[in-house]
């Protein structure tokens, strides 16, 4: 999981910084950056995999729109940092398992736009990238050693990827042996023009540790579910892994009960999302995964407690939003960290704190699984079931840069109800958050 961000550049972020944990709720009105920040998160997890103009290509808006820009004038930098907890063990595409000795790690990577003396663009490049061990006595974060009190540190292990220069001078990217008996040179790559990641070279577990980063970061989920699309059946080649709009419910639904059907209980995991469903839905009894004749196309149905079934056209969008959420929380392959956008679309008000305790309870803490949840939402009705702890108030500030007046995406960690006792540049009550989100923010 990601206990920290760091974002610079990038959109309406300067010099940014937030402490997350297992589950968190980005709350604020539209405009105010939330979007921005899971749009940040998206380009570090395409970066993982990708090259750089791919990794554009999946955000809204063109590459050189995504840097950072304020009174005409545009940065032409991109740094993002992160700090992780990633699992202690793991298997790669070959079926090799391997350890995780140093499990908290930090990440970041630097982004550079490059232009000729005519001010054209000549090209977009990693500038600079690193992984580094976090020591058990740098580690600042108050809920992993908490909750993780068995978390492994690495003993003395050294940095696992640098940026460095050569003996010519030029810059190169150094990915250090970790692997089990490995103890040769470490892997250079060129790092003067790099149009991809270090990190996005790695494929086994031959480097340990840059896998399990690379496999956390590129396994984020993100949610943003478009109900028309949810109810679309799914052919035999559509992906069975949850896509961001859930177009493809119908196939994740069949692969689940496929995969996790035994003997004596024939429709697997659909128990399990049939019963949370009803516990959101009294109406709602079971979720039927249908497949056709030919087996060429999945659907699905829901049966209501007086025993009539309804297929997924005429399902409600609410009911649609609701499953296809517990699918992706019941499904056994699900990722290590889920952005979800605004839960409460669609929602009946009044199963808006059951539908945040769902979300809360799918984070709960086990010394052998970490699951984490991160949602924006500018609704009222959520922030009312939120504990304090929980929440992270997002706003738009206007700060003096570089002798500049800019605005800026600002983000708070937990409500006071104490107005006296706090510095309100970071923290503030719920009161103003609940003024912020009712009377909106200038557009970042």
């Amino acid at each position: 999981m990601i206990t920290r961000i760091e974002i610079d550049g990038f959109k309406s972020f300067d010099s940014f910084a937030i402490d997350l944990t297992p589950f968190s709720a980005i709350v604020g009105p539209n405009a105010s950056g939330k979007s921005n920040l899971f749009d940040a998160i998206q380009f570090l997890s395409q970066l993982a995999d990708k090259d750089i103009r791919s990794a554009f290509s999946g955000l809204r808006g063109e590459p050189d729109e995504l840097f950072r820009r304020s009174k005409g004038n545009q940065r032409d930098r991109i740094t993002i940092a992160v700090e992780l907890l990633l699992p202690s063990r793991g298997v790669d595409p070959f079926r090799t398992e391997f350890e995780v000795k140093a499990q908290r790690l930090r990440y970041e990577v630097q982004i550079v736009m490059r232009r000729n003396q005519s001010g054209n663009l000549t090209g977009i490049f990693v500038d600079r990238e690193q992984c580094l061990r976090i020591k058990k006595s740098e580690d600042k974060s108050a809920f992993v050693k908490e909750l993780y009190k068995n978390t492994s540190y690495g003993g003395n292990i050294g940095h696992f990827l640098t940026t460095e220069k050569n003996e010519q001078g030029m810059p190169v990217f150094r990915i250090r042996q970790d692997g089990p008996n490995k103890s040769g040179k470490a892997r250079i790559l060129p790092a003067s023009e790099a149009s991809q990641t270090a990190l996005s070279t790695i494929t086994s577990a031959e480097f340990p540790h840059l896998y399990a980063l690379k496999e956390f970061l590129t396994g984020i989920s993100f949610l943003e579910i478009n109900a028309h699309n949810a109810r679309r059946e799914s052919d035999r080649f559509q992906t069975k892994y949850m896509l961001q709009d859930a177009s493809n419910l119908s196939a994740v639904l069949a692969r689940i009960k496929e995969n996790t059907a035994t003997d004596d209980q024939p429709e697997g995991a659909l128990v399990d999302i049939s019963n949370e469903l009803s516990s959101l839905i009294p109406s709602a009894r079971r979720v039927i995964s249908v497949t056709s004749v030919d087996k060429k196309e999945y659907s699905f149905e829901v049966e209501m407690a007086d025993g009539e079934r309804f297929s997924s056209r005429v399902i409600s969008d609410g009911t649609l939003r609701l499953l296809a959420l517990i699918t992706y929380l019941y499904d056994p392959e699900r990722a290590g960290l889920l952005c979800f956008e605004e839960p409460e679309n669609g929602v009946h008000e009044g199963r808006i704190g059951s539908l945040v305790e769902t979300l809360r309870a799918a984070t709960q803490v086990s010394p052998d699984f970490n699951f984490q949840i991160i949602i924006n939402t500018h609704s009222p009705a959520v922030m009312q079931h939120l504990a304090d702890a929980e929440i992270i108030a997002a706003d738009v500030v206007s700060r003096i840069i570089s002798g500049e007046r800019e605005k800026t995406t600002r983000m708070r960690r937990e409500p006071t109800s104490q107005t006296s006792m706090f510095n309100e540049g970071e923290h503030l009550t719920r009161f103003e958050i609940d003024k912020l989100l009712r009377t909106g923010t200038d557009a970042a």
